[in-house]
């Protein structure tokens, strides 16, 4: 079963703090959002998630749809009308459940996966204060992923070379779908020489970790990339650089 998303309740002062991949952060409000992730198609072009206020005061959202690129391994987002989300703006009391509907108003493409992510964005406004005066609110994206028509799935090479006293990782998407990498090793010998922390690479685009190193390796040792991913594990050999 899916685990919601919690938004912990700690306030610091009026900010926007976006949450990459759900790592927790302070907010005005306990919320909880489920699922994660949501997926539409053309026989799909409809799917919904709910958001539930878990504390003490009320909170106010409010929705933006943003397209989801890739490229220089960093993320892009462009607000865009191809998906409708609603209601637009919404105020949830202490225990209150919303449903959030997510919409398709594009047709799909034939060959690829396309990219989204609907923002839940709190209203400072109705963000309770603190008994210090001062108070906090949430950005977070949640991941919205449109299948094409046809079958779509990632397909994942590797790179890596010497960066001083780090390695420079690559892995390049040259599938038809985005690729979940929840955890990955990078391995000399059957030795762990360093970890990377989660991330998305979509279709068509690569994603770089700087792993430092206790000691880099020489251009040409072989190692081992260990995956974990939403599409299975993956395990690729490769020379260093």
């Amino acid at each position: 079963m899916t685990r919601p998303a919690s938004w912990a309740a700690h306030a610091a002062g009026w900010m926007g703090c976006a949450c990459a991949l759900w790592s927790a952060c302070a907010v005005g409000a306990a919320l909880e959002v489920n699922p994660v992730r949501l997926t539409l198609s053309g026989a799909q072009p409809v799917a919904a998630l709910t958001v539930r206020n878990a504390g003490t005061q009320p909170a106010g959202l409010h929705l933006q749809v943003m397209a989801w690129t890739q490229s220089d391994a960093a993320d892009h987002y462009v607000a865009t009308r191809e998906l409708l989300a609603t209601p637009p703006i919404f105020t949830l009391a202490p225990g209150a459940v919303q449903t959030v509907r997510v919409g398709l108003r594009r047709a799909v493409d034939a060959e690829r996966e396309l990219a989204y992510r609907l923002y839940l964005q709190e209203i400072p406004d109705v963000v309770g204060a603190s008994d210090t005066g001062v108070r906090i609110a949430l950005r977070l994206g949640v991941p919205v992923f449109v299948l094409p028509r046809g079958p779509a799935a990632p397909l994942l090479g590797w790179s890596a070379k010497q960066d001083g006293g780090a390695i420079l990782l690559d892995a390049h998407n040259t599938g038809k779908a985005h690729a979940r990498i929840v955890e990955l090793k990078l391995l000399s010998v059957s030795q762990t020489i360093a970890e990377a922390t989660a991330a998305y690479v979509l279709p068509g685009q690569s994603w770089r970790w700087r792993l430092p190193v206790s000691r880099t390796p020489a251009a040409g040792t072989q190692l081992r990339v260990s995956a974990r991913t939403d599409a299975g594990d993956v395990n690729a050999d490769l020379a260093l650089e």
